[in-house]
């Protein structure tokens, strides 16, 4: 299985994943091996997709049921 698999196909290639660069400070600027300084969403064609980088979104929250709404 390709590692850009565990969270579907659905990840836009961007240096934020890439295993290739750093953060640089603000969450915008990353700092690459091959390209220097960069933009997060910025992309070249070196990118290599590392999933220990991306951060999945936050489950949603499900809202409260009463208890009496599953008896019969």
């Amino acid at each position: 299985m390709a590692s850009n698999e565990l969270f579907g196909n659905r990840v836009p290639p961007a240096c934020a994943y890439c295993e290739f660069s750093h953060p640089a400070g603000k969450e915008e600027i990353r700092v690459c091996y091959r390209k220097g300084v960069v933009r997060a969403d910025f992309c070249c064609r070196h990118y290599r997709y590392d999933p220990l980088l991306r951060q999945p979104r936050r489950p949603l929250e499900l809202e409260k049921i009463p208890a009496e709404e599953f008896t019969l």
